[in-house]
């Protein structure tokens, strides 16, 4: 690498910013759906951000008025409230809201030089956040942040180094995409559209699936208080299919002053960006304090949900979870199943599904922090159509086989990015040639 002279800037001479302002009510379900991608900070991933955990309708996209504007593919996104200074490079054009910058790099810059930049100096960012209560950190602050900036010709090399570790992580982030879109379609197709059910009741063979799949689905349908559903399958509600309902603990009772190097981990929104928590950068309080809160505390199988700030999430505990239990922090709380009625895998994607979300959110208030009220009264009394157990138990499997492959590709993606982040702060310093950094790449990913 050359030992050219590299000169300090600040951001603002190398990007111009544009913060997200489209931000409909969570009450009117009109304003969801496929027309745009909504980018809010849990997307933001620290790589690529292909799609969006939920999404608007046009309606919805149009309710912000003035404000109903897109971020444009391959710019950057940053979090500026809740977990600060996550990044994002945008593939696709999204809408964003309130928690989200989005930064167009100028045309002297590389643009994942910059995301690599950003990723780097997360700590010096997270300090420009303002506020007393509640952090945010605002387009004036972000401009400010200073670092090194090599010639356009090096920002290149050094993002192309760097970016050869983050498309073999975005390739295994698809194929997770994959996995998981798979799982959602059979789930619309079976317990939403009810597909086999049609089917048969036209008298044709329910497609994509073997005879001893159909057979487990009605030919029929029956009048219920929720409208027409598959013959046999009943009304329940979200008490009658669970063992526990339960809060995280109050404020006071998780915070700084609790955490240790190790011991039991605490599960915060940021775990719960996905179908399955993720199960890495923990704070931990130790297990005398994990028993005080016993209530509190959850393991595989439980489906967590937030019922304030990121309001929405839902996350399932896989069998294969790194800890045997777990603490909630104050804005979630857990469902734990009966599993003699219920699959946690089915209860999940419930919840994640159009209908499960508006149901989750029906409740939800969005003045000042956003929120669900009485979350676990209000979560035991949703109501849904509880197909027969044998039916539940033969989704199940099929969503963990998908799961375990998901899991699996994670360890991978975590593989790659801890040599990324060891490499990142040394090229950008130029600490390191590339003939060493390409080494490194190369006995990974062999």
């Amino acid at each position: 690498m050359t030992s050219e002279v590299r000169r300090i800037v600040k951001l603002a001479a190398c990007a111009s910013f544009q913060e997200g302002y489209v931000n409909p009510s969570q009450r009117d379900p009109g304003y969801f759906g496929d027309d745009y991608k909504w980018l809010r900070a849990t997307d933001l991933n620290d790589g690529f951000v292909f799609n969006t955990s939920r999404g608007l309708s046009a309606k919805g996209f149009a309710s912000a008025g003035k404000s109903a504007l897109l971020f444009a593919p391959n710019t950057l996104a940053i979090s500026k409230s809740g977990t600060i200074g996550r990044v994002g490079i945008l593939k696709d054009y999204m809408c964003g809201n309130r928690a989200v910058i989005n930064i167009k790099v100028n045309p002297d810059c590389d643009t994942r030089f910059i995301f690599y930049t950003l990723l780097l100096n997360r700590q010096k960012i997270e300090s420009l956040a303002e506020g007393s209560v509640q952090k945010n950190l605002y387009v004036s602050s972000l401009g400010r942040l200073e670092f090194e900036l090599p010639s356009l010709p090096e920002q290149v090399r050094i993002s192309e180094t760097i970016g050869a570790l983050d498309d073999r992580i975005a390739l295994l982030r698809e194929t997770n995409a994959t996995l998981e879109a798979i799982a959602q379609a059979m789930f619309k197709s079976w317990f939403v559209d009810f597909d086999p059910v049609h089917a048969k009741q036209q008298g044709r063979a329910p497609e994509g699936m073997s005879e001893a799949t159909a057979a487990l689905f009605p030919d029929s349908f029956e009048e219920s208080e929720l409208g027409l559903v598959p013959r046999g399958w009943k009304v329940s509600r979200v008490e009658d299919v669970a063992i526990k309902v339960g809060m995280g603990p109050f404020g006071s009772n998780i915070k700084v002053s609790t955490f240790v190097e190790q011991g039991v981990p605490v599960i915060s929104g940021q775990h719960l960006r996905g179908t399955l928590m993720e199960d890495l950068s923990f704070n931990f309080v130790t297990e005398a304090h994990a028993e005080r809160l016993k209530n509190s505390c959850v393991g595989a199988g439980d489906v967590v949900f937030t019922h304030a700030g990121n309001i929405g999430q839902v996350s399932l505990i896989h069998s294969d979870a790194l800890f045997d239990k777990y603490v909630l922090s104050q804005r979630q709380f857990f469902l734990r199943c009966n599993k003699e009625i219920m699959y946690p895998e089915w209860i999940t994607y419930f919840f994640r599904s159009p209908l499960g979300q508006h149901l989750l959110l029906a409740n939800a208030s969005q003045v000042g922090v956003p929120s669900i009220a009485r979350p676990v009264t209000y979560l035991r009394s949703i109501q849904f159509v509880l197909p027969p157990i044998n039916l539940l138990r033969h989704f199940a499997e099929i969503a963990d086989s998908l799961h375990r492959q998901a899991i699996a590709n994670r360890s991978r993606i975590q593989t790659l990015a801890t040599l990324r982040d060891t490499l990142l702060p040394r090229l950008i310093s130029g600490q390191l040639r590339l003939p060493q950094a390409e080494a490194a790449l190369e006995a990974v990913t062999e």
